[in-house]
């Protein structure tokens, strides 16, 4: 994959990342604020953990840049880092509580 194309891919998804979870607070909010409207807690926690995993690949992405040229304990970290972050989403949010 190409620089460009790979830049191109993490806008997209930061862009994304930013619209869903806009629409989730939103959402959150009308549900909170007007008790007669009930958007329902799966669709809510749906699109926050959307907005949430495309958040951290950009981050994840780009902190992924920050490791090259470092030494080993830096790219252990990092990856350690990312399998902690992706088990505790799935396992925690199977649910969509």
């Amino acid at each position: 994959m190409s620089k460009s194309s790979k830049n191109n891919l993490l806008e997209v998804f930061a862009y994304v990342a930013i619209v869903v979870s806009a629409i989730a607070w939103l959402l959150v909010g009308l549900n909170n604020a007007i008790d007669q409207i009930n958007f329902g807690g799966k669709l809510i926690g749906a699109l926050q953990l959307v907005a949430t995993v495309l958040t951290f690949v950009v981050v994840a992405v780009v902190a992924y840049g920050f490791t090259k040229g470092r030494g080993t304990a830096v790219k252990v970290i990092y990856w350690v880092i990312v399998i902690v972050f992706l088990v505790c989403v799935f396992f925690g949010n199977l649910s969509f509580k």
